[in-house]
This record gives C-alpha cells, sequence and structure tokens, in this order.
C-alpha cells in the first residue's frame, strides 16, 4: 500500500518541528496522509490526500450532503464534541493545525491499538454504538458546519444526485422510488471496521471526519453492507435494539444501495456486493 514519500515526509516535519513516520495506507484510495510523531506522547497527523474533484466518496459527500471537508476544515473537529456521551468506542479528539501546500493538516493522538476485525463482538459493540447515536435527535439531514435540509427535501435531493452522477446506470435505476425518511441521525457514510481502534482495555473512535446527517434508513442500509454473514447482523441488531427502533428499510433500500455505489463505499469492482447483498436487517 502506498505511503508518503521521504521528500514530503521531510518538509512536513520541518513544518511541524517534530521527527515524522510515514504509514502505510489502508487502501489505495485512502483520503490521507497519515504520520505518527516521534516523541513521548506521539500524535497521529493526517493530511488531506484527495478532494472532491478527485475523489469519489468526498464528490459525494459534496454533492449530496453539502459538505466539503476541504472548505470546514477547523469545524470538522467540533463533530466529536457534539455526539452522545458514554459511546461505547468513543471518538478520538481530532485538531485542526494549519493547511501544508493548501492541503488540511489534523492532528490526533496516538494510541497503542489495533483495528478490529469484522466479528461478532465488533458487530455487537457497533449496534450498541449506532444505537445510541439514532436516539440522539438531530433536526434535519447534511453537516452542522454546512447547513441542513428537512427530510421533505431527501427524495428530491437524492433522486438528482444520483440522475446527475457520471455513473448514472441504466433507467430502471433512475426510475428508483426515494419515500420521505423517517427521521435524521448521525451517519458516517465510509463507516468500516477499521475505522475504530482496540486498546488492551478501551475501544476507540479514530477516524469520524465524515460524520453527517443523514436519514436513519440511509444509515441503517449502509451498516447492512458491512456483513459478512448473518452471525454479524444478529449480534448488531441484539444491541442496537436495546437502545433504537430499527424502521423498515424495504421501501428505501434500492436507492440507498445506489447511492452506496456512487459514492465508492466499497472501492472499484463492488457493484455485485452492494446491489445483490442480503436483507439481513428486518424488523
Amino acid at each position: 500500500m502506498p505511503r508518503a514519500d521521504p521528500e514530503l515526509t521531510r518538509r512536513l516535519a520541518t513544518f511541524v518541528g517534530k521527527p515524522l513516520v510515514p504509514l502505510s495506507l489502508r487502501w489505495p484510495d485512502s483520503a490521507n496522509w497519515l504520520w505518527r510523531s516521534e516523541e513521548i506522547s506521539p500524535q497521529l497527523y493526517k493530511l488531506a490526500r484527495t478532494a472532491p474533484d478527485d475523489d469519489r466518496f468526498w464528490a459525494g459527500m459534496r454533492d449530496l450532503f453539502g459538505f466539503d471537508r476541504w472548505q470546514h476544515p477547523e469545524a470538522v473537529t467540533r463533530v466529536a464534541g457534539a455526539l452522545p456521551p458514554r459511546l461505547p468506542m468513543a471518538p478520538l479528539p481530532m485538531t485542526f493545525l494549519s493547511r501544508f501546500q493548501g492541503a488540511p493538516l489534523w492532528s490526533l493522538p496516538w494510541r497503542q491499538a489495533v483495528p478490529p476485525v469484522l466479528c461478532r463482538e465488533f458487530a455487537a459493540r457497533l449496534g450498541q454504538q449506532l444505537g445510541l447515536l439514532h436516539r440522539e435527535p438531530v433536526p434535519g439531514w447534511g453537516h452542522p458546519a454546512s447547513g441542513y435540509l428537512t427530510l421533505d427535501a431527501w427524495p428530491e435531493r437524492a433522486r438528482r444526485f444520483v440522475e446527475a452522477h457520471p455513473m448514472a446506470p441504466d433507467t430502471a435505476t433512475l426510475a428508483l422510488d426515494w419515500p420521505r425518511p423517517s427521521r435524521a441521525v448521525w451517519c458516517l457514510p465510509d463507516l468500516r471496521s477499521d475505522q475504530f481502534l482496540r486498546g488492551a482495555t478501551d475501544w476507540f473512535w479514530s477516524d469520524w471526519e465524515a460524520l453527517v446527517w443523514a436519514p436513519v434508513e440511509f444509515d441503517l442500509c449502509l451498516v447492512e453492507l458491512l456483513f459478512a454473514d448473518t452471525s454479524h447482523c444478529h449480534a448488531f441488531l441484539d444491541n442496537y435494539r436495546r437502545y433504537a427502533r430499527l424502521p423498515s428499510l424495504e421501501p428505501f433500500r434500492p436507492g440507498m444501495r445506489v447511492v452506496a455505489l456512487m459514492m465508492g463505499l466499497h472501492g472499484e469492482g463492488a457493484e455485485a456486493w452492494i446491489l445483490n447483498h442480503p436483507e439481513w436487517l428486518k424488523g
């Protein structure tokens, strides 16, 4: 996997005044370059690597949700403080430092921990996490930094996003139904297990910068795509239902999955995984 080259590392180390070790990225299209500082209390440095014009995911965040992290790099850091308390995987605080060569630069505290694998234990913890997030009322869908819309606006906005997208497929897809969602919730559209960390005693949420307000049906349709078998789904639902009600996803699922495909949420070549995935989250 790629990592920042020595020249970029040297320039950034000079800029922050600390020696830095470049970290390998987990995905070829990862949105940030990463470094660990070499000091008594290390920091994780994140430098934006992609922008909406060259990244399907961040283009979708801008065009559908109206949010661009390049335009609101400091506001991103305030989101964690607005989340419900006592989450089982607490967000690590993020600080906006400056712009480096025009790109936003953030830092987070380094933790001696590893990303969890997708398993029943993680799925159960994720169920509690989302259950707590989903019972927290939010005023609409969008982003607290760039503004939000009412739920009545979702059907037309989502339809326009799909129809105007460069990947807009066939006529059948463009004729999808877009029901009005039931409520808006905190949502991380690019949610994956490797955005969390498991330490010796605690779990952390290390990559949450794409948090938005979104329809609850959108978030749950995306979560459904994470699970590789029914045991994950059952573990998730057992905990989720302790904190939040599971809405019916059936009328929303086709459209939400097309949005997931167009935002590149599972990388290249994921069309079959997204569009043909089992419908596991049911009331």
